[in-house]
């Protein structure tokens, strides 16, 4: 699973964390209601999860990113943020892609930066 934080909103590590765990909890709900999807599931469950923080540079790169992994059959989940507290009602701050192949995540973020 990857998850990737827009760089250019600004938002403190507590609002930037608590974005990450709404994309994870997002992707691991599709997941693991998906017939589709178990056997991955149950392996990525056993490999301890694995998670990646990347960032991207603007909006338009991230949704750009979320309908590459959506059209290539990947699970995503795009997060909107509530407005409640550092960001404006429907700021889209956050993609999480996966759990999923490897090489297909790998070959669709390999060019992103750790954030």
């Amino acid at each position: 699973m990857v998850l990737i934080v827009r760089s250019d909103i600004s938002m403190g590590k507590g609002k930037t964390a608590a974005q990450c765990a709404h994309a994870a909890v997002e992707c691991y709900r599709q997941v693991s209601a998906n017939v589709k999807y178990q056997q991955m599931f149950k392996v990525w469950l056993l490999q301890g999860q694995p998670k990646i923080a990347l960032k991207v540079s603007s909006e338009e790169e991230l949704m750009s990113l979320a309908h590459r992994a959506r059209k290539s059959g990947l699970i995503i989940s795009i997060i909107k943020d509530a407005g409640k507290t550092q960001l404006q009602p429907g700021t889209i701050s956050t993609l999480g892609i996966g759990p999923g192949p490897q090489k297909q995540i790998d070959d669709l973020t390999c060019q992103l930066k750790l954030l």
